[in-house]
C-alpha cells in the first residue's frame, strides 16, 4: 500500500501576472476576491477529505513601491488570513523581486544575486515581526544558489519554488531542468542536484504532463487542478501509473494555482476552468483515484508535509 501527502498551494499573485504573457505591471486581485469562497467550497467536498491549503502571499518591493506598504495584501485580506488560519491553513511568502519605483515604470526582475540576496533581506527584515510563515516560494519560479541560501539563513523550514522540467527563456534565470520531482535537500553548489541535508528542504512544485487544446504534444506542466476536468483526468491517469509502478511507498504531491485561473471570465479558456466548483471536483477526482488502487493520502500543508517528509527520511536537521 502506498501513502500520499497531498499539497494544495496558492499564490496570491494579480489577476494577468501568469500566463502566456508574464504581464508583471499588473496590481489587481479580484480574483482573490473571488476565491475568499474556496475554504467553505472545499468544506462542502467531505468526501475528499479536509484540505488544508498554503497560500503563498504576495508581500514584495513593488507593492511597497507601488502600492505604498509591501504588506498591502496582508493587510487588505487581514480578516480573511485570521479566518484561514483557523481552519489549519497555512501562510507562506511569496516576494516577487521587481524594481517598479513608479506605476508608469517598466517593472523590472532583479536577477543579480547579490542585488536580490539585499533585497529579500530587506524586505523580511520589515516582514518578520509581523508575518508568521515557515514556508516560500520564490515570485516566476526561480533561485540561485545565492538566493536559496539566503532564504534559509532567514528561517524558513521550507522552499516550493523548484518547477521540475522548467526552464525560463530570453535570460531568464529560472533553470529547473533536471531538478528532482519529489522532497530533496538541493546541493550547495547546484540546486537541481540532491545534496546532504540542509536546514531548508525543497518541496517542489511536482510537474507532469499535460496537453492543452493549443499543444502539438504533451508538455511538462506544474499539477494544477484549476484546469478543465478532461485535461486535468488524462494527466491523472499518466501520473496514477507512474505512481503504481514506482519503487517508493509514499510520495509528496505540491499542486499550485492562481486565483485568476478560477475566476469567471466571459471569454473562453482553453486551459483554465475558471471555475472554484471544477477545482473541487477535480480534487475530487484524484482523491477518489487514489482510493480505487487501495493507496491512503492525506491532504495537508507545505510546512507539515516538510516536516514529515524530514521524519521518516531521518534527516531532522536544526
Amino acid at each position: 500500500m502506498k501513502n500520499h501527502l497531498l499539497c494544495l498551494t496558492v499564490d496570491t499573485d494579480p489577476d494577468g501576472l501568469s500566463g502566456m504573457v508574464t504581464n508583471r505591471a499588473a496590481l489587481r486581485w479580484d480574483g482573490l476576491d473571488h476565491l475568499q469562497r474556496l475554504p467553505d467550497d472545499l468544506a462542502a467536498t467531505p468526501e475528499s477529505g479536509p484540505i488544508p491549503v498554503t497560500w503563498f502571499i504576495r508581500a514584495d518591493g513593488q507593492l511597497e513601491s507601488i502600492l505604498g506598504t509591501p504588506f498591502y495584501l496582508l493587510e487588505r485580506y487581514a480578516s480573511f488570513w485570521s479566518k484561514l488560519r483557523g481552519y489549519g491553513h497555512e501562510l507562506g511568502w511569496h516576494p516577487h523581486l521587481y524594481r517598479q519605483l513608479r506605476a508608469e515604470d517598466i517593472p523590472v526582475l532583479i536577477t543579480d544575486p547579490k542585488a536580490a540576496q539585499e533585497e529579500l533581506e530587506r524586505l523580511w527584515s520589515r516582514l518578520n515581526a509581523n508575518f508568521v510563515a515557515t514556508a516560500f516560494r520564490h515570485g516566476e519560479g526561480w533561485h540561485t544558489p545565492e538566493t536559496y541560501t539566503t532564504v534559509e539563513r532567514l528561517g524558513f523550514r521550507c522552499d516550493s519554488t523548484a518547477i521540475p522540467g522548467r526552464t525560463g527563456g530570453n535570460g531568464h534565470p529560472m533553470n529547473w531542468n533536471a531538478a528532482l520531482n519529489e522532497p530533496y535537500f538541493p546541493s550547495l553548489e547546484e540546486l537541481c542536484k540532491s545534496g546532504p541535508p540542509r536546514p531548508m528542504l525543497e518541496l517542489p512544485m511536482n510537474t507532469w504532463l499535460l496537453q492543452a487544446p493549443h499543444d502539438p504534444a504533451p508538455k511538462v506542466r506544474y499539477m494544477n487542478p484549476a484546469v478543465h476536468p478532461s485535461l486535468f483526468a488524462k494527466a491523472l491517469e499518466t501520473w496514477e501509473n507512474a505512481c503504481e509502478y514506482s519503487s517508493s511507498e509514499s510520495g509528496v504531491w505540491v499542486m499550485i494555482f492562481h486565483p485568476d485561473e478560477v475566476l469567471p471570465t466571459e471569454s473562453a479558456d482553453g486551459l483554465y476552468s475558471r471555475s472554484i466548483s471544477t477545482l473541487c471536483r477535480n480534487l475530487h477526482l484524484m482523491a477518489e483515484r487514489l482510493r480505487r488502487r487501495g493507496h491512503t493520502f492525506e491532504w495537508t500543508t507545505v510546512s507539515d508535509a516538510a516536516e514529515r517528509w524530514r521524519a521518516h527520511q531521518g534527516c531532522m536537521v536544526s
